[in-house]
């Protein structure tokens, strides 16, 4: 098992993993929200689905700049950006996403299996 190599290396996978969450979350809370304003016709609800849309493209964008700093302390690959590399065979995944797997890894054990050298850290 390896372990990153500084805490602000930690600090930075945690950090990533948490944006990732919340990005998923918010992108379902604005989805709903602008489906709801479209069938009940209320247009205060239409612009707080717009303003949830727009946060969650600028989640998207820090976690793509965090993900992209915070690796896998053995193989160095941004284990949380979204990569076109190939994963290992026995990596898994959770809801059809290795980063999400890796996301609620990281947030709730406090340890992940990289996708792509399958080495636990």
């Amino acid at each position: 098992m390896h372990s990153p190599r500084t805490l602000s290396h930690a600090r930075r996978l945690r950090f990533a993993s948490l944006l990732l969450l919340g990005n998923r979350l918010l992108v379902l809370a604005a989805s709903g929200l602008l489906l709801v304003s479209v069938f009940a016709n209320d247009r205060h609800l239409l612009i707080f689905g717009s303003i949830l849309v727009a946060v969650s493209l600028a989640l998207i964008l820090a976690q793509w700049i965090a993900a992209s700093h915070a690796g896998c302390p053995l193989c160095m690959t941004p284990v949380l950006a979204p990569m076109g590399c190939m994963k290992h065979r026995k990596a898994k995944r959770l809801l059809g996403c290795y980063r999400l797997r890796v996301a609620f890894a990281i947030m709730f054990t406090e340890r992940f299996r990289c996708p792509y050298c399958n080495e636990s850290t």
